[in-house]
Formats: C-alpha cells, structure tokens, sequence
C-alpha cells in the first residue's frame, strides 16, 4: 500500500459494532485513530490514508469534499437506519458506503482497492491505449432532437478551437459532455484532468499550470484537456492570469480548456466570464440542454443510471414500472441530471423488488408541504365561499390576498430580522416588488428606522 495509506482515521460515534471492526483492522496491520467530530479529526488527519465517516446527519456529508481536498480516500460508515444519506454521500464524493455491523474484511478489500487504483492512476497517463474514432459517442444518452443538436457541437469542435466553453443550468452533467469533447480531441491518448473552481486548492493548480510544473503543467506542455467546473465564481484576477496562462501564448496543439459555465435558475444575476475567457474566435461555445428539453430521453437514461448504481452497489439490476417511467417525465427537473441521480439512487436503496414503482419515489419536502398548504386554505375558504351571495359583488379576491400577505410578510420579516434583502431572498422574489408590497400592507418601516438586529 502507499505510504500512510495503512492508518486509518475513523470519524464519528463508536459503537460496540464499530469498536469490533476497528480491533479487526488493527489486527490486520492498520494504525487506527479515532475521532468523535471534526475538531479532532483535523488535528489526526495529515498523518492518515484513508478516511471513515460516520454522518449523523446530512450537515455532516460536507466534511467529505473537505478531506478530499487534503488527499484522503473516504468511505461512509451508516446505520441500517441512515442508509438514505448514502446518495448524498456518494454525490460529494465518498468512494463507498458500509452499513452496520460491518466486516473488517470488507474495510479492508476497500483500502487496497483504492491503494491498486493510485499505482494504476500513475500507469495510465502513459499507457493510455487506442480507441475506436467514434471514442465518446457512446457517453451522451438519448436520440431526442437537443441531444443530437449537442452531438453535431461536440463534432464541430475541432483542433482549432484551444478552448471550449459549455453553458448548463444547474445540475446539468458537464462531466459527460467533457468526457466527450476530449474523445473528440485531443484524444484518449491525453489526460482529462478535472479542477473545481474553489479556493485555495484552485489556486495552487493555478500556479502550477503557470509554472508549467505538476499535472497542469504537464497536459500544457504535452496534451491533455483540463476541465475546469462552475468557472464563472472564480475571481477576475484568477480569470486573468487562467487566459494568459492557457489562451493568450501559444501551448501545445493537443492542449484543450473546458470551462463549465453553470446557470442558476433561481438567481436574477448570474456571475459571468471574462471576455478573454470566452472569445468566440479561440472558444467555441457549447449549450447543454436542460433535462425538461430531454423527456424523450428520460427512460434510457434512467436506465442507464439505475444499472450504473447497481453495478457501484453490488446489486442486482432494477427496472422502472411504466407508472415509474410516467411520473419521471413529468416532473419538472430543475435540478437536471443531477436530481435524476438523486432519486433513482435513493428509489434503488429503499426499494425492495425487482422493480422501482411510482411509490418509491417519495415526494420532496416543499412539494408536500405546497400540497399540506392548499388543502388547508380549500378546506378554510370553501365555508366563505359557499356563503356569498349569488351575483352580488364584493371584494372578496382582494381581502383574501391581503389577509394572507400581511401575515405571511409579518412572519418572513420576523425570520430575517427586519432585513428586506433576506427576506427577499427567503420568498423569492425582487427586493424592489417586495418594499412596494410592505407599502401596500402599511408593513414598512419608517424612514431611518432599521428593523430589529438579530442576535
């Protein structure tokens, strides 16, 4: 195994099932740390290979992405009852899930799998084998018209387009369009790297692509595709200093940039690209088509990640009822291929047969509560109703509305503190629409007078 992949750090309460595992694994030659929350877990951490979590709670899945950026490999450790986090903890990037009471042989396949996976990592970027000319058809799913469309993109980029710009909404699955571009050209030949625009780890791939040193600076020199993810919240000097680095010299011709533009729906303002990162004579901009564009390819793409999550967790292959696939293309996927995975792993987990049905896909929590809510005010409303006057008139539409609003601004303006901008945000609206409607209900506050300070 590589060096201080053989100490271990596990993460989170110990149970009688949990101590019996970590005495299996120092039995079998692992140095084992413990740690209850994070606070220790940092002060353990740089000395371990390889991380066990055990989230009470789905707050706790954000430690994951977290110790990845330090170099560790991380699994999940979850009770029978907990099982519904491992979606969560898979998305943010756990490399497997073990659920109480769990065999140290089973911690331990993991760890040297992972350990023959970094020797093999190191092989491949020079012993990249050849691929068929159609490399990276096969990676986009679906015959609809959008997703044609966005294959004839991927074909027009060729080798003289040094970057490549792809614009999706929010959950959109960049990383198979990359994967694609890449087949395209430069070729399986090359590394496809991939860089999250956070900070500071993306600045110190920043500067080594500058320096021309490490993995950045050697698909610049060589070749290779660098993939850069959610590029639009980077800061404008990092902008600056990515398109003089990769765009404005000359590098290699086997070199690509890809950069994921990624729109928010919900967001009025979106951050945005320089200029000289988005040129449309040295970047070639690619639309991916939301997923509500792509109903017609809802089945085969279910299908494709119900067999992909099979396979990761070892079970036997599940089919959608036909009610199943129904109520999948009815839905109204804001969230694209990245809620789809969301719900089908979760279906997959908690079903039972052989088959996912429309009953395993549990309704969201807001779309319940909008359902609580207007079964409430029908049941509220049809008494008043019934009681007006056949054809007399009234104000009736208005003195509803108002008497909803006031006391739902009230409360809002309660929850943010007297913050107009918060509570804005928490109705999801203009903040301008929002100081003209507290006008109207006689809600807003006097001149020079701010609302109450939250403690």
């Amino acid at each position: 195994m590589a060096i201080g992949s053989n100490r271990l750090l596990f993460v989170g309460a110990l149970s009688p099932g949990r101590r019996l595992m970590l005495e299996g694994l120092e039995d079998r030659g692992f140095q084992v740390e413990t740690a209850p929350g994070p606070e220790r877990a940092w002060a353990l951490l740089e000395s371990c290979g390889l991380v066990l979590l055990a989230p009470a709670s789905r707050g706790e899945i954000s430690l994951i992405p977290r110790f990845e950026e330090q170099g560790k490999t991380v699994g999940m450790v979850l009770r029978a009852d907990d099982k519904g986090l491992a979606p969560h903890g898979l998305k943010a990037g756990a490399r497997s899930v073990f659920v109480d009471e769990v065999h140290p042989e089973e911690v331990f396949g993991f760890a040297r799998a992972m350990a023959e996976e970094g020797l093999l990592r190191r092989e491949v970027r020079w012993l990249r084998s050849e691929v068929r000319q159609q490399a990276g058809s096969e990676i986009l799913i679906g015959s609809s018209a959008p997703s044609e469309r966005l294959r004839r993109s991927i074909r027009e980029a060729g080798p003289q387009h040094r970057g490549v710009l792809l614009r999706g909404e929010k959950g959109a699955d960049f990383g198979a369009v990359a994967r694609a571009l890449h087949a395209r050209h430069p070729g399986q030949r090359h590394p496809l790297i991939h860089r999250q625009a956070r900070q500071p780890a993306f600045e110190k791939a920043l500067a080594r692509l500058e320096k021309g040193k490490g993995e950045e600076g050697e698909i610049l020199e060589l070749g290779g595709s660098l993939l850069i993810e959610e590029a639009q919240v980077l800061p404008r000097e990092f902008q600056a200093r990515l398109a003089a680095a990769v765009l404005e010299e000359t590098p290699c011709p086997d070199f690509r940039l890809i950069l994921c533009e990624t729109i928010d729906p919900e967001r009025l303002i979106q951050d945005s690209l320089l200029p000289a990162l988005c040129d449309e004579r040295r970047c070639l901009a690619v639309r991916i088509p939301t997923l509500r564009e792509r109903r017609k390819d809802l089945p085969e793409l279910a299908g494709a990640v119900l067999r992909d999550f099979a396979e990761r967790f070892g079970l036997e292959p599940r089919t959608l009822t036909p009610g199943a696939v129904e109520a999948l293309v009815e839905r109204p996927w804001w969230g694209n291929e990245s809620e789809l995975e969301m719900i089908l792993c979760r279906a997959l987990l908690l079903s039972g047969g052989a088959t996912i049905s429309v009953d395993d896909f549990a309704p969201s929590p807001p779309s319940r509560r909008r359902g609580e809510m207007e079964e409430f005010f029908r049941e509220r409303l049809a008494a008043v109703v019934s009681a007006l006057g056949k054809g007399s008139s009234s104000d009736f539409y208005a003195h509803t509305i108002r008497s909803v609003e006031k006391p739902l601004f009230e409360l809002i303006l309660r929850e943010s503190g007297g913050n107009q901008l918060k509570a804005a945000q928490l109705l999801g609206m203009n903040r301008n629409t929002l100081h003209r409607k507290l006008q109207e209900l006689n809600l807003a506050s006097p001149a020079g007078r701010r609302g109450p300070r939250r403690k």
